[in-house]
């Protein structure tokens, strides 16, 4: 049985990171990390997330440094992956967005006769995982999703499934979005704003909260229908749902967009 075994938050509000012992709360404020800025949080900086100096982390772009905080949020959470064969630890990653911003600056610098070697790097919408691979030894398979605002939803449903099929098993779940400048053209109806989620899952018996009978393209029936709550774009429907994950409750949840809809059992 999949089981929730950590989980890591970054978002306007602040950081969040779970275990089964219990939730940490941080806002901006408690770090001293100065204004949020204008697309929803501020200058992200290695000392956030992580005890040891991290001076990659510093030039990385904006999808990465929130998708590798969240990341280190739940890895911490989880004292450092403390009893997971880290061959065994898959990815499966979300995105909307994806890389969206550094492809503008890219083709800025391209249309201006110098491409940025540095920038072209990251025109990658992978780019997140492989940092993570890389900081945490990762060697499982790993995916990429990407279903617009459903892509937090489809991939933590796409890590249970993998581990009650026997697929992975363990799944580390990064769901992030950076927005910027080029975020802001895509119209009125989302506000332009970064976050990011990680879900560690693991299928040996350990505590956690149980996740299963993952459904795609289903009708809600009897499920507890999400709203869309303050975050956007992929993240859709994460700030909802964390409360539901991390209570007691054991309710089927599910979220639905352009007539394609996610769900799956808490608990």
């Amino acid at each position: 049985m999949p089981r929730l075994i950590a989980y890591g938050r970054v978002s306007p509000t602040g950081l969040l990171s779970w275990a089964p012992g219990g939730v940490l709360r941080t806002s901006w404020a408690e770090l001293d990390a100065g204004p949020v800025g204008e697309f929803g949080v501020p200058k992200l900086r290695a000392k956030f997330f992580f005890d040891q100096p991290f001076t990659k982390y510093g030039r990385m772009d904006p999808l990465c440094k929130v998708a590798v905080g969240a990341a280190q949020l739940a890895v911490k959470a989880s004292n450092n992956l403390a009893g997971l064969e880290r061959d065994e630890v898959a990815q499966v990653g979300g995105t909307m967005l994806g890389c969206l911003e550094v492809d503008a600056q890219f083709e800025a610098t391209r249309r201006a006769g110098a491409p940025s070697p540095a920038l072209f790097v990251y025109t990658l919408p992978s780019m997140f995982q492989g940092e993570i691979a890389i900081a945490y030894h990762l060697r499982g398979r790993c995916t990429l999703l990407s279903t617009g605002e459903l892509s937090a939803m489809t991939a933590l449903a796409t890590g249970i499934r993998w581990v009650e099929k026997g697929r992975a098993k363990h799944v580390l779940v990064v769901a992030a979005d950076a927005a910027g400048p080029a975020a802001r053209e895509l119209g009125p109806d989302f506000t332009p704003q970064s976050a990011a989620a990680a879900w560690l899952l693991s299928g040996d018996d350990a505590p956690g909260r149980r996740l299963s009978d993952v459904r795609f393209d289903d009708q809600p029936g009897d499920a507890l229908v999400l709203q869309a709550g303050e975050l956007s774009y992929g993240v859709t429907f994460l700030d909802t749902l964390e409360p539901l994950l991390l209570g007691e409750g054991s309710p089927r949840v599910y979220a639905e967009r352009g007539g394609q809809g996610v769900s799956f059992q808490i608990g």
